[in-house]
Protein backbone atom coordinates (compact mmCIF):
# COMPACT_ATOMS: atom_id res chain seq x y z
CA UNK A 1 0.00 0.00 0.00
CA UNK A 2 3.02 2.42 0.93
CA UNK A 3 4.73 1.68 -2.40
CA UNK A 4 1.68 2.63 -4.43
CA UNK A 5 1.32 5.82 -2.34
CA UNK A 6 4.96 6.70 -3.68
CA UNK A 7 4.16 5.84 -6.94
CA UNK A 8 0.92 8.50 -7.41
CA UNK A 9 3.02 10.81 -5.43
CA UNK A 10 5.68 10.82 -7.69
CA UNK A 11 3.09 11.00 -10.51
CA UNK A 12 1.55 13.74 -9.33
CA UNK A 13 4.60 15.77 -8.67
CA UNK A 14 5.64 14.81 -12.33
CA UNK A 15 2.70 16.02 -13.79
CA UNK A 16 3.03 19.45 -11.82
CA UNK A 17 6.51 19.53 -13.12
CA UNK A 18 5.34 19.51 -16.99
CA UNK A 19 2.24 21.75 -16.35
CA UNK A 20 4.80 24.34 -14.67
CA UNK A 21 7.36 23.81 -17.98
CA UNK A 22 4.42 24.30 -20.22
CA UNK A 23 3.13 27.01 -18.88
CA UNK A 24 6.32 28.56 -18.16
CA UNK A 25 6.67 28.13 -22.53
CA UNK A 26 3.72 29.57 -22.99
CA UNK A 27 3.71 32.91 -20.32
CA UNK A 28 3.72 35.59 -22.87
CA UNK A 29 3.52 38.37 -19.51
CA UNK A 30 5.44 37.39 -16.97
CA UNK A 31 4.76 39.75 -13.93
CA UNK A 32 7.96 39.39 -12.38
CA UNK A 33 9.57 41.16 -15.46
CA UNK A 34 6.80 44.29 -15.64
CA UNK A 35 8.98 46.61 -17.76
CA UNK A 36 8.57 43.71 -20.60
CA UNK A 37 5.13 43.72 -20.00
CA UNK A 38 3.42 47.26 -18.81
CA UNK A 39 0.44 48.26 -20.64
CA UNK A 40 0.55 51.40 -22.50
CA UNK A 41 -0.38 53.16 -19.29
CA UNK A 42 -0.99 57.32 -19.09
CA UNK A 43 -1.70 59.23 -16.23
CA UNK A 44 -3.09 62.80 -16.35
CA UNK A 45 -3.21 65.47 -13.82
CA UNK A 46 -5.53 68.08 -14.34
CA UNK A 47 -5.59 71.87 -13.52
CA UNK A 48 -9.57 72.06 -12.89
CA UNK A 49 -11.61 69.51 -12.50
CA UNK A 50 -14.74 71.87 -11.98
CA UNK A 51 -15.56 74.99 -14.23
CA UNK A 52 -18.69 77.52 -13.98
CA UNK A 53 -20.91 77.63 -16.87
CA UNK A 54 -20.04 81.11 -17.18
CA UNK A 55 -16.50 80.56 -17.39
CA UNK A 56 -16.50 78.20 -20.31
CA UNK A 57 -16.06 80.86 -22.77
CA UNK A 58 -12.84 82.53 -21.72
CA UNK A 59 -11.35 78.96 -19.80
CA UNK A 60 -9.64 76.14 -20.88
CA UNK A 61 -9.28 72.29 -20.11
CA UNK A 62 -5.54 72.44 -19.75
CA UNK A 63 -3.15 69.55 -17.84
CA UNK A 64 -0.07 67.38 -18.05
CA UNK A 65 -0.16 63.95 -19.05
CA UNK A 66 3.03 61.77 -18.47
CA UNK A 67 3.58 57.75 -19.11
CA UNK A 68 5.24 55.93 -16.04
CA UNK A 69 6.95 53.27 -17.81
CA UNK A 70 7.90 54.64 -20.89
CA UNK A 71 6.77 53.15 -23.08
CA UNK A 72 3.61 55.04 -24.90
CA UNK A 73 4.43 55.59 -28.61
CA UNK A 74 1.03 57.74 -28.62
CA UNK A 75 -2.23 59.03 -26.39
CA UNK A 76 -5.20 60.31 -28.42
CA UNK A 77 -7.88 62.02 -26.76
CA UNK A 78 -11.68 62.39 -27.81
CA UNK A 79 -14.34 64.37 -25.80
CA UNK A 80 -18.39 64.12 -25.48
CA UNK A 81 -20.90 66.03 -23.89
CA UNK A 82 -23.23 64.45 -21.48
CA UNK A 83 -26.80 66.22 -20.82
CA UNK A 84 -29.40 65.22 -18.89
CA UNK A 85 -27.92 61.51 -19.23
CA UNK A 86 -27.98 61.81 -22.98
CA UNK A 87 -24.41 61.57 -24.84
CA UNK A 88 -23.15 63.54 -27.93
CA UNK A 89 -20.91 61.20 -30.15
CA UNK A 90 -17.69 61.23 -29.63
CA UNK A 91 -15.41 62.90 -31.32
CA UNK A 92 -11.24 63.26 -31.48
CA UNK A 93 -9.66 66.26 -29.80
CA UNK A 94 -5.86 65.60 -30.17
CA UNK A 95 -3.00 63.76 -30.17
CA UNK A 96 0.02 63.52 -27.45
CA UNK A 97 3.11 62.01 -29.08
CA UNK A 98 5.86 63.41 -26.50
CA UNK A 99 6.13 62.35 -22.45
CA UNK A 100 5.50 64.23 -20.28
CA UNK A 101 3.51 66.71 -22.06
CA UNK A 102 0.76 69.70 -21.52
CA UNK A 103 -2.14 70.05 -23.05
CA UNK A 104 -4.01 73.68 -23.17
CA UNK A 105 -7.57 73.50 -24.84
CA UNK A 106 -10.19 76.05 -24.84
CA UNK A 107 -13.37 74.98 -23.79
CA UNK A 108 -14.81 76.94 -27.23
CA UNK A 109 -12.56 74.53 -29.33
CA UNK A 110 -14.04 71.44 -27.28
CA UNK A 111 -17.73 72.80 -28.12
CA UNK A 112 -16.81 73.38 -31.72
CA UNK A 113 -15.40 70.32 -32.12
CA UNK A 114 -18.70 68.41 -30.96
CA UNK A 115 -20.58 70.90 -33.13
CA UNK A 116 -22.38 73.42 -30.25
CA UNK A 117 -21.28 75.73 -28.65
CA UNK A 118 -19.92 76.61 -25.08
CA UNK A 119 -24.02 78.17 -24.95
CA UNK A 120 -25.28 74.77 -25.28
CA UNK A 121 -23.26 73.46 -22.37
CA UNK A 122 -25.42 73.78 -19.27
CA UNK A 123 -24.57 73.53 -15.69
CA UNK A 124 -24.75 69.69 -14.55
CA UNK A 125 -23.27 68.44 -17.81
CA UNK A 126 -20.66 66.31 -17.75
CA UNK A 127 -17.46 66.74 -20.18
CA UNK A 128 -16.54 63.56 -20.78
CA UNK A 129 -12.69 62.72 -22.04
CA UNK A 130 -11.65 59.45 -23.45
CA UNK A 131 -7.70 58.30 -23.85
CA UNK A 132 -6.66 55.64 -26.30
CA UNK A 133 -2.73 54.84 -26.10
CA UNK A 134 -0.54 53.75 -28.32
CA UNK A 135 2.24 51.11 -26.97
CA UNK A 136 6.08 51.38 -28.47
CA UNK A 137 5.05 47.74 -29.26
CA UNK A 138 1.79 48.54 -31.31
CA UNK A 139 -0.28 47.95 -28.27
CA UNK A 140 -3.37 49.84 -27.89
CA UNK A 141 -4.95 50.29 -24.85
CA UNK A 142 -8.81 51.82 -23.66
CA UNK A 143 -10.68 52.00 -20.92
CA UNK A 144 -11.79 48.92 -22.03
CA UNK A 145 -8.55 47.36 -20.83
CA UNK A 146 -8.93 48.38 -17.03
CA UNK A 147 -11.15 47.27 -14.29
CA UNK A 148 -12.92 50.04 -12.21
CA UNK A 149 -10.22 49.16 -9.62
CA UNK A 150 -8.14 51.54 -11.71
CA UNK A 151 -10.51 54.19 -13.90
CA UNK A 152 -12.45 54.42 -10.56
CA UNK A 153 -9.91 55.96 -8.19
CA UNK A 154 -8.81 59.58 -8.76
CA UNK A 155 -5.44 58.46 -7.26
CA UNK A 156 -4.72 56.50 -10.31
CA UNK A 157 -4.57 59.65 -12.64
CA UNK A 158 -5.59 57.92 -15.51
CA UNK A 159 -6.13 59.18 -18.37
CA UNK A 160 -8.42 56.70 -20.62
CA UNK A 161 -12.34 58.08 -18.93
CA UNK A 162 -12.08 61.24 -16.58
CA UNK A 163 -14.63 64.10 -16.88
CA UNK A 164 -14.82 67.99 -16.01
CA UNK A 165 -18.37 68.96 -14.65
CA UNK A 166 -19.74 71.73 -15.46
CA UNK A 167 -21.21 73.90 -12.63
CA UNK A 168 -24.24 76.48 -12.40
CA UNK A 169 -22.49 80.09 -11.85
CA UNK A 170 -22.37 81.79 -8.83
CA UNK A 171 -25.27 84.62 -8.24
CA UNK A 172 -24.50 88.00 -9.17
CA UNK A 173 -26.67 91.32 -9.58
CA UNK A 174 -27.72 90.94 -6.41
CA UNK A 175 -27.71 91.20 -2.73
CA UNK A 176 -26.14 88.10 -1.94
CA UNK A 177 -26.34 87.86 2.24
CA UNK A 178 -30.13 88.16 3.98
CA UNK A 179 -33.24 85.56 3.49
CA UNK A 180 -34.29 84.02 0.52
CA UNK A 181 -37.33 82.34 -0.51
CA UNK A 182 -37.92 79.33 -2.36
CA UNK A 183 -41.72 78.66 -3.32
CA UNK A 184 -42.15 75.18 -4.76
CA UNK A 185 -45.28 74.24 -6.47
CA UNK A 186 -46.35 70.56 -8.10
CA UNK A 187 -49.01 70.66 -10.46
CA UNK A 188 -50.12 67.29 -9.49
CA UNK A 189 -50.26 67.76 -5.78
CA UNK A 190 -47.84 64.71 -4.89
CA UNK A 191 -44.51 66.31 -4.18
CA UNK A 192 -41.70 66.53 -5.92
CA UNK A 193 -40.79 62.95 -7.20
CA UNK A 194 -37.24 63.36 -6.42
CA UNK A 195 -36.18 66.61 -7.40
CA UNK A 196 -34.66 69.42 -5.55
CA UNK A 197 -33.28 73.00 -5.28
CA UNK A 198 -29.84 73.22 -3.91
CA UNK A 199 -28.61 76.28 -2.46
CA UNK A 200 -24.28 75.86 -2.33
CA UNK A 201 -23.11 78.97 0.18
CA UNK A 202 -19.39 79.09 0.16
CA UNK A 203 -18.81 75.08 -0.62
CA UNK A 204 -21.07 73.67 1.45
CA UNK A 205 -24.63 72.34 -0.06
CA UNK A 206 -28.36 72.12 1.13
CA UNK A 207 -31.03 70.33 -1.21
CA UNK A 208 -34.87 71.81 -0.62
CA UNK A 209 -37.22 69.73 -1.50
CA UNK A 210 -41.02 68.59 -0.67
CA UNK A 211 -42.12 65.11 -0.87
CA UNK A 212 -46.58 65.63 -0.62
CA UNK A 213 -48.74 68.43 -1.80
CA UNK A 214 -48.52 70.89 -3.74
CA UNK A 215 -46.86 73.32 -2.44
CA UNK A 216 -44.02 74.05 -0.02
CA UNK A 217 -42.33 77.19 0.92
CA UNK A 218 -38.52 77.46 2.44
CA UNK A 219 -36.30 80.32 4.38
CA UNK A 220 -33.01 80.11 3.52
CA UNK A 221 -30.54 82.45 5.46
CA UNK A 222 -27.33 83.31 3.71
CA UNK A 223 -25.14 84.47 6.45
CA UNK A 224 -23.53 88.11 6.26
CA UNK A 225 -19.48 87.45 4.68
CA UNK A 226 -20.71 84.76 2.18
CA UNK A 227 -18.53 85.37 -1.17
CA UNK A 228 -20.26 82.55 -3.34
CA UNK A 229 -23.62 81.66 -3.78
CA UNK A 230 -24.75 79.05 -6.19
CA UNK A 231 -28.27 77.91 -6.89
CA UNK A 232 -29.06 74.83 -9.00
CA UNK A 233 -31.95 72.31 -9.81
CA UNK A 234 -31.58 68.27 -9.89
CA UNK A 235 -33.91 66.73 -11.78
CA UNK A 236 -36.59 63.44 -11.04
CA UNK A 237 -39.59 62.08 -12.31
CA UNK A 238 -42.60 64.06 -13.68
CA UNK A 239 -40.64 67.35 -14.85
CA UNK A 240 -43.31 68.49 -16.41
CA UNK A 241 -44.85 68.73 -12.42
CA UNK A 242 -42.40 70.99 -11.07
CA UNK A 243 -42.76 74.41 -10.85
CA UNK A 244 -40.89 77.08 -8.82
CA UNK A 245 -39.71 80.85 -7.97
CA UNK A 246 -36.76 82.48 -6.04
CA UNK A 247 -37.10 85.80 -4.02
CA UNK A 248 -33.97 87.30 -3.53
CA UNK A 249 -33.37 89.27 -0.23
CA UNK A 250 -33.76 92.66 -1.83
CA UNK A 251 -37.00 91.73 -2.80
CA UNK A 252 -36.78 90.57 -6.85
CA UNK A 253 -38.81 87.43 -7.43
CA UNK A 254 -36.63 85.31 -10.34
CA UNK A 255 -38.66 82.70 -12.15
CA UNK A 256 -41.11 80.76 -12.37
CA UNK A 257 -38.72 78.24 -13.32
CA UNK A 258 -40.14 75.10 -14.74
CA UNK A 259 -42.11 73.06 -15.53
CA UNK A 260 -38.84 71.25 -16.53
CA UNK A 261 -36.70 73.69 -14.87
CA UNK A 262 -33.22 73.73 -15.91
CA UNK A 263 -30.61 72.94 -13.87
CA UNK A 264 -29.15 76.38 -13.54
CA UNK A 265 -30.97 79.81 -12.76
CA UNK A 266 -28.62 82.11 -14.22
Amino acid sequence: MKSNFKYIFGLVLLTVGIAACEDEDKNPLNVFELEDSAAPYVRIVIDETIVAKSDLSNSTFSGTVDDPSDNVDSWDLSVTLESGGVSTDTVALTTVTTFPSDITIPYTDIASALGITVDDISGGDFIRFLGRSTGIDGTVTTVENYSATVTGQPEQLQAFNFIVLVKCSPITGTTVPGTWVIEMQDLFGDGWDGAFVTFEIDGVATDYTFTAGDAATFNVDVPNGTSELVISYTSGAFEEEHVYTIETPDGEVLGPFGPNPSPCIN
